[in-house]
């Protein structure tokens, strides 16, 4: 499992220098406050130039040492803030005392960004979801994924990071990092996504998601959008290590050239037989759940404005575990491969144009084997990418970019004719996929001001080599503000994906497919101050040309439906307390694959309610935790009863609890706690049938109640 390392991330970064016996140190103590004279947790002081520096605790004070003579520039950093900057004196035996006053940052340019169905991750002041909520959400498991499925539009289909984004399936969110498509983003990767996603949220210096709406320059899908961005330059050395219940872990950043070239790399290893065994898990396993990954991010800023990052990500993972019904069973076994190399520059030219752009490869390799079902494949997509901004004026922005994408997916092996048939003698089809496509597209998009607010129109076109198809969406997106902090929102657009390579198989699916298609409709309001975030939005979507199952070409692009439905987010922060509640309402309708008809398909959640809850119990002692209600999935109970049923609603409670301590000097070490289902809910997903429908069995959550615990330090 990804563990529950959650808290590392108030940590990373954080080293400081032993003391060599027999050497006369320098020290630099003081404390970190804003303009209202609060104390500020988490700034970052350190010498520029050098590696010694440290974090300021709950109330704001820092202490390190250094063995550097002479004069020296401080640097204080926090979220929100202007960067502070005092010229210091050093000498060895002396100590140098400050009081840092930081200055609330003057945010130029527009007054208002609000944008319909769009969250942001990053580190800067009012964003809907920090770094830091990410790791310390109780029941996110440090997972970016699990993290954003506490926002509205994203249903909670089954317990994994699947993102089901507004009556979409899976595969219908783009997924993005350092402006690379991700095709295979989860790990132990299932037909509803996977348990984890792949990318760490300690690898990254923010992310963008959207549920719908999204402009022209995140690319194509059904559905939504999340791009991540990878971290920059490390401001100076640092070392954490993890160790819980389920994994190790270790991260190490190291500033080459100060300000200049830098590096950072981090690995994990989860084995998670010691956690399975201790909470009583109700699966049986071959191979416990078991992966490892690397990492290597290196940055070169070759100017004031210009860098070059190369980001390189291998990791595999695999599992054996029982899988039956009332009839038959069977052990699958799988086993993934998955890298990533990317290399991406960026600059500023002349004031005005900035460009960014990317080179990037990715192979991902998977053998699934179950009774009848045993496959192999490859997955390999090279990428390339150029987009620019340029500022007309004040009140004008136009942007605009190329890609070329080409893609080789080859699989071979059998499958069961009905998929879910475990039967040892099923008959089954031959799969010998050979699919290669290659995507050219580009985009144009304006950003302007007027009285009225800030309109965004855009258009997209792309062509692909397999179908011979050209498709130009355009899109449209309105922010009309009611005062400083609110505003009304409305976007529309028209999107286009095509099928998973599996269905252009000569066998088993047709080579001859086409696009599918959605139509975005939006309407919202949001009030936005600070961390307080009130948000509701209403929304349509209209699909053509889904996948239908067809006797004759297995499947034609006759396919139709529609999604709509209601969210609401309101975020809120107190003395010592903060949280979010997120409700989706949602109805959704598709004629798609085996459907006979117009029938709801098994992401069709009505209801998905989130309360996340943090208390601050002592200055070094926090509490979280996450409430999860959701109506239950749509099954069939008997044929010819195409989901007329659902299974019982979903709900669960997760609660974490930390401390932090310092067990020698410059040192933070943080001891943490989770507990899983705390109220030990037995929840249902679906039900599994004999093949004439006399017998069932429920395929129920894998835990009633969980614990996980572990420890991150700095070294």
């Amino acid at each position: 499992m990804r563990t529950m390392t959650v808290i590392s991330i108030l940590i990373m970064g954080l080293i400081l220098p032993p003391q060599v016996q027999g050497e006369t140190l320098c020290w630099v103590k003081g404390t970190v406050k804003g303009e209202e004279g609060k104390p500020l947790a988490y700034a970052n002081v350190f010498l520029k130039g050098r590696i010694e520096g440290a974090m300021s605790d709950e109330q704001g004070n820092f202490t390190f040492s250094t063995r550097a003579e002479g004069r020296f520039t401080l640097v204080c950093s926090y979220i929100g803030y202007q960067t502070y900057e005092k010229e210091i004196v050093l000498r060895p035996g002396k100590t140098v005392r400050l009081s840092i006053c930081l200055k609330t940052k003057i945010i130029k340019g527009k007054p208002i960004t609000i944008t319909a169905s769009s969250f942001t991750s990053a580190d800067r002041e009012g964003v809907t979801l920090s770094s830091l909520d990410v790791v310390t959400t109780p029941g996110a498991a440090a997972d970016v994924l699990w993290a954003i499925k506490t926002f509205p539009g994203v249903a909670q289909v089954e317990e994994g990071a699947g993102m089901f984004v507004r009556g979409g399936d899976v595969g219908e969110t783009v997924m993005l990092l350092d402006g690379a498509i991700l095709t295979h983003p989860y790990r132990y990767e299932s037909p509803t996504g996977g348990f984890f996603g792949t990318i760490s949220p300690f690898l990254l210096k923010g992310t963008y998601f959207s549920s719908g709406g999204f402009s022209a320059r995140y690319g194509n899908a059904l559905s939504g959008a999340l791009a991540m961005e990878s971290k920059d330059l490390p401001a100076k050395m640092g070392i954490t290590l993890g160790l819980g219940l389920a994994a190790e872990s270790a991260a190490l950043a190291l500033p080459l050239i100060p300000q200049k070239l830098g590096f950072s790399s981090s690995g994990n290893i989860s084995a998670t037989r010691a956690m399975f065994k201790l909470n009583n898990c109700s699966e049986k396993f071959t191979q416990y759940p078991y992966a490892h990954d690397l990492n290597f991010n290196l940055m070169y800023r070759y100017s004031t404005t210009g860098y070059l990052k190369l980001f390189l990500f291998q990791e595999m993972d695999k599992i054996g575990v029982e899988m039956k019904n009332p009839q038959y069973g069977g052990f699958y076994k799988g086993k993934s491969l998955n890298c990533l190399y990317n290399l991406k520059f960026s600059d500023l030219f002349v004031h005005k144009l900035f460009l960014q752009g990317n080179l990037a490869f990715t192979n991902f390799e998977q053998s699934s084997h179950l009774n009848r079902l045993d496959l192999n494949s490859q997955d390999r997509l090279g990428q390339f990418r150029l987009s620019g901004e340029y500022e007309a004026g004040s009140d004008l922005t136009l942007r605009g970019g190329i890609s070329y994408l080409s893609r080789r997916v080859l699989c071979s092996g059998t499958v069961p004719q009905e998929e879910a048939d475990l039967n040892p003698n099923a008959p089954v089809d031959i799969v010998d996929t050979h699919y290669r496509s290659r995507l050219a597209d580009g985009f144009i998009e304006g950003e302007f001001y007027s009285l009225l607010g800030r309109f965004v129109p855009g258009l997209r076109g792309e062509y692909e080599s397999n179908s011979s198809e050209f498709t130009l969406d355009p899109r449209l997106s309105l922010m009309f503000p009611l005062g400083l902090h609110s505003g009304l929102t409305a976007a529309w657009g028209v999107y286009h994906q095509y099928p998973d390579p599996q269905y252009y198989d000569p066998n088993i699916g047709n080579p001859h497919l086409t696009a599918m298609e959605a139509t975005h409709t939006i309407m919202g309001y949001e009030y936005h101050q600070g961390n307080q975030i009130l948000r509701i939005e209403a929304y349509s979507k209209r699909y053509r040309n889904l996948l239908l199952e067809d006797s004759t070409n297995n499947y034609t692009n006759d396919g139709y439906g529609y999604a709509r439905g209601v969210d609401l987010f309101v975020k809120r922060s107190f003395k010592s307390a903060s949280g979010w509640l997120s409700y989706g309402y949602l109805k959704s309708r598709r004629r798609w694959k085996g459907f006979p008809d117009l029938r709801p398909p098994y992401f069709d959640i009505t209801h998905n309610l989130t309360l996340v809850t943090k208390f601050r119990l002592a200055p070094r002692l926090g509490l979280g935790a996450t409430y999860r209600y959701a109506t239950g999935k749509p099954y069939t109970p008997a044929p010819g009863q195409y989901h007329t049923k659902r299974v019982p609603d979903y709900r669960k409670m997760d609660v974490n609890l930390s401390y932090l301590c310092s067990l020698f000097e410059g040192n933070l070490t943080v001891f943490y706690l989770a507990i899983s289902n705390l109220l030990g809910r037995v929840n249902i997903f679906d039900y599994r049938y004999s093949p004439d429908y006399r017998k069932r069995e429920p395929v129920k959550s894998s835990f009633r109640r969980s614990v996980y615990f572990g420890v991150s330090l700095s070294i």
